[in-house]
């Protein structure tokens, strides 16, 4: 028998207890203002942990080895702690087996399934990167990011296996591609077959500084093409510490009578699903209950059947439970709390929910990006809807003036700008895009508009950014319009983002084009190219020429005013 927990398993970072509960009482009413407008978190500063994630989100292992760690909702598929442990040692024995070793990239193609933490930890536990793709995406944009990220290996689900073989042929490099399941090509490798094959050996995580990078997202940030964002160990494991707190979230580590389960809706690829869910979920010892897409019927169904007490949502499900007749005080009964993030929660929405279901579940709304993790979260028992709530220990951030750059006092509406443990470590291979969104003296541009009270609670009223945010996820205009360009017939092309019932934004494409080209002519053409996301579900409007300037560069505000005319 393999032995679960070796030494280096057993580590445990050195945290100082956040708080005693008398920051309460000193600064829930004081002014939150500093002599600069420099905003710092109301929390003690605590003690972050440096070195292998690995070792930190697994340090009270032990304690709940026999405890189901992921499950399937669909198939039933599942692994306890002690076999999950062993599938993470298992897949650190095959990448070395292959030769991809510390500072090299894995790619993970998968929907959310219960192997998804095994190829995650496997591959951060001998010091290599994961970047993260959406299943989704086309060979094109699949081919782009390995290219990028200089991957390696590919894991990926049966079903995209022809795409993924596809991107393959697009990066041109050699590459291993595992697929969780039999091939349907017989060429690649099968990861059932791998995580059951005991001459693999286990690997113990290697020792690392934990500035090397873990994770490799991508995202468009505040504007342009999707890019690379470099997050250390040390920055996820400042994060999963931070948040995970009883003070700040509230949720409880497992014990031998109880264990939450986190319903696993938030895709793991995106930062709400990697981070929030997946991380921080196993740090606590929870059961994560994957779901590999979202299923109206089976839904509500799971809430009730696994007696779901945290939901982890966004503002499209948030809205398809206050319109679900399924949605009842019955169904909803075991649920305590509330967590929606990655878009605005409008506060009538969130009471709305309540009401229904007759719950006091408690709200927490939170505010992060890619590039910082999690920055702010209303503070558990600190109830405030309508905003993103207080600033995470050792995190600082200005709201700065929008025309002079100046740090606004509170209750002014200007960019915010972050400063924190957690942040990226910049672009990957990206310096001009890094500079642009990290300054001189160290604050991160987030984009995002809002402005702070006197109590410390944050609220965002608006974006700086070009970025479309078509339900969690977000769509850079410059990218569509580059795709969009590829088309024959097409002189030019602007996109804005537009209001859409069902998805929050859509993308509209405003076209100068030759004779005769119709908007089904572009919706075809976008069919093979981008994800379903990223369509113009705004529609496409035909125009004469495009709002630019002297320079020629596009007036997008302008576009959005003739967006609004339509």
């Amino acid at each position: 028998m393999h032995v679960l927990v070796r030494g280096s398993w057993r580590r445990a970072a050195a945290i100082r207890p956040l708080c005693d509960g008398s920051w309460r009482r000193r600064s829930l009413h004081k002014s939150t203002e500093t002599a600069l407008n420099i905003q710092k978190s109301h929390y003690p500063s605590m003690e972050l942990p440096q070195g292998n994630l690995v070792d930190l989100v697994f340090k009270n292992v032990s304690k709940w080895t026999n405890k189901t760690a992921t499950e399937c909702s669909v198939t039933g598929r599942s692994y306890t702690y002690e076999q999950l442990m062993e599938g993470v040692g298992r897949w650190g024995g095959l990448l070395a087996k292959l030769g991809v070793t510390k500072g090299d990239v894995v790619g993970i193609a998968l929907p959310n399934c219960p192997e998804y933490p095994m190829i995650l930890f496997g591959t951060l536990a001998v010091g290599a990167t994961v970047t993260t793709i959406n299943p989704v995406y086309t060979p094109e944009e699949i081919s782009r990011q390995l290219s990028d990220s200089q991957a390696k290996l590919v894991v990926g689900d049966p079903q995209i296996e022809t795409t993924l073989s596809e991107a393959l042929r697009l990066y041109k490099c050699p590459t291993h591609l595992v697929i969780n399941g039999p091939s349907s090509t017989h060429g690649s490798l099968n990861l059932q077959k791998i995580l059951d094959d005991p001459t693999i050996p286990l690997v113990d995580p290697v020792k690392l500084t934990g500035e090397e990078i873990a994770v490799l997202p991508y995202s468009s940030g505040t504007t342009g093409p999707p890019k690379g964002v470099s997050v250390s160990h040390n920055a996820l494991s400042a994060n999963t510490v931070r948040f995970s707190h009883p003070d700040i979230f509230g949720v409880r580590p497992t014990t031998e009578t109880q264990q939450e389960a986190f319903l696993c809706l938030m895709p793991f690829f995106h930062v709400y699903g990697i981070v929030v869910l997946t991380i921080c979920g196993l740090y606590e010892g929870a059961k994560l209950l994957t779901l590999p897409k979202f299923d109206s019927n089976t839904y509500i169904d799971l809430i009730y059947q696994h007696q779901i007490q945290t939901l982890h949502l966004v503002p499209p499900i948030l809205n398809f439970l206050i319109n679900s007749p399924k949605a009842t005080p019955e169904t909803m009964s075991h649920v305590k709390r509330i967590a929606c993030g990655a878009a605005p929660v409008h506060p009538s929405a969130a009471r709305a929910l309540r009401e229904k279901i007759n719950s006091d579940a408690f709200f927490h709304e939170g505010w992060g990006m890619t590039e910082v993790l999690i920055a702010s979260l209303v503070p558990n028992r600190l109830e405030k809807i309508g905003t993103i709530g207080k600033l995470l220990p050792d995190v600082t951030a200005k709201v700065v003036s929008l025309t002079t750059g100046e740090a606004l006092p509170a209750h002014q509406d200007g960019e915010i700008c972050i400063k924190t443990p957690s942040m990226m470590s910049g672009y990957h291979n990206n310096p001009k895009a890094t500079a642009e969104t990290i300054d001189s003296e160290g604050w991160l541009h987030t984009g995002d508009v809002g402005h702070y009270d006197e109590e410390g609670f944050f609220k965002i009223v608006d974006r700086t950014k070009e970025l479309i945010k078509v339900k969690a996820f977000q769509v850079s205009p410059s990218e569509l319009e580059d795709v969009i360009r590829q088309h024959p017939d097409v002189l030019d092309v602007g996109v804005v983002g537009v209001q859409h019932d069902r998805l929050g934004e859509a993308p509209r494409a405003f076209v100068v084009a030759k004779d005769n080209l119709k908007p089904d002519d572009i919706h075809r053409f976008l069919e093979s190219r981008v994800a379903e996301h990223k369509r113009l579900a705004g529609g496409v409007n035909f125009v004469e020429a495009l709002p630019k300037n002297s320079t020629g560069k596009l007036l997008r505000k302008e576009l959005a005013k003739m967006s609004a005319d339509c």
